[in-house]
């Protein structure tokens, strides 16, 4: 008999689930397990990832068995990250309270982590929300102090570009103050609404390569496919709306899109061309290439579900299931 293998789930509220998973167990089924803990009622929005050997986040089919995935060849137990994988607009078209919380603390571990380009002064104002919502009201600068030191609200990198910590603590502490009343919801919202503003959030970034070999950051959000300069993850250089796409897929190395260009089917009309289709391709190693493939296939979904539901995203979370893909690998 198969034994099956340890798992350590990394939750959003800074628990840990510690897991035997079974070989016949499917992802579904543990983003089930996971869901119940928070009584989440809306998981279509959340996954369940890890980290794969290029450092990018490689998330779990649900319609495949946990243990089917290529998981890093490390000894102990597989670390799994529980996480938001579709985003929206704004948490305005939530419709529980569970949901809300998840994506505050979602952008919050994002904002701490710097997976989101924040100007510091914005980290300041953040991080004033941070405490409002966990701390109500401003009391003395000392405890502001005692209380930032032990809170994820000020990321290294805002730090850095400071003369000193009391310097950054001041700041926040001229935000904190003008709080004062705001309800704990209020905070959070307030704090998404900024949070949601950034160029950077909702968004999934691969490091990907040209033809030429150049470096690029593709990303990949319930907007489309942007491409953008390695050194500037916030102007893209390129834009490929969900509703443009005609084709997707991946081989090996290549990752390439099919894209409805207007001005070429104009031009194509005119010179009896066969359609206005042009053709971008990337490359990567081919686990990340799939990685690639298998998120653009899910987030095209989730546009699709959206668009077709209007304000109720989508019935269920199907959108991993073959049957349901618009694009197939070649």
């Amino acid at each position: 008999m198969t034994e099956g293998r340890r798992c350590q789930v990394h939750l959003l509220d800074d628990r840990k689930l510690e897991l035997l998973v079974q070989p016949k167990l499917l992802a579904k089924e543990l983003l089930d397990l996971v869901a119940s803990h928070f009584n989440l009622k809306e998981k279509e929005y959340f996954g369940i990832a890890f980290t794969d050997e290029t450092g990018h986040l490689n998330w779990l089919q649900l319609d495949r068995r946990v243990l089917e995935h290529d998981f890093p060849k490390k000894s102990g137990p597989v670390v799994l990250y529980f996480c938001v994988r579709f985003y929206i607009e704004s948490i305005s078209y939530l419709k529980d309270n569970a949901t809300i919380e998840l994506f505050f603390l979602n952008a919050k571990s994002c904002i701490y982590k710097e997976l989101i380009d924040v100007d510091s002064e914005v980290v300041f104002e953040l991080a004033s929300y941070i405490l409002q919502e966990a701390k109500g009201d401003f009391s003395s600068n000392e405890v502001v102090r005692t209380d930032l030191k032990k809170l994820p609200a000020l990321p290294t990198q805002a730090l850095k570009e400071h003369p000193s910590l009391a310097y950054c603590e001041d700041r926040v502490i001229e935000h904190y103050k003008k709080l004062n009343g705001q309800t704990r919801g209020q905070a959070i919202v307030n704090y998404m609404s900024i949070v949601e503003s950034l160029p950077t959030y909702g968004v999934h970034y691969y490091a990907v390569k040209d033809k030429q070999g150049i470096p690029w950051w593709l990303g990949l959000s319930y907007k489309g496919i942007f491409q953008y300069d390695y050194h500037d993850k916030v102007k893209p250089r390129k834009i490929f709306q969900w509703r443009q796409l005609e084709n997707l897929y991946f081989r090996e190395k290549k990752f390439s899109v099919e894209v409805h260009d207007p001005r070429r089917a104009s031009v194509t009309r005119r010179t009896f061309g066969h359609s206005g289709i042009a053709v971008h391709t990337w490359y990567a190693c081919p686990a990340l290439i799939k990685s690639i493939w298998a998120m653009a296939i899910s987030q095209h979904q989730f546009y699709l579900d959206r668009k077709q539901s209007k304000v109720s995203p989508f019935p269920g979370p199907g959108r991993d299931s073959a049957e349901t893909r618009p694009f197939m690998e070649p």
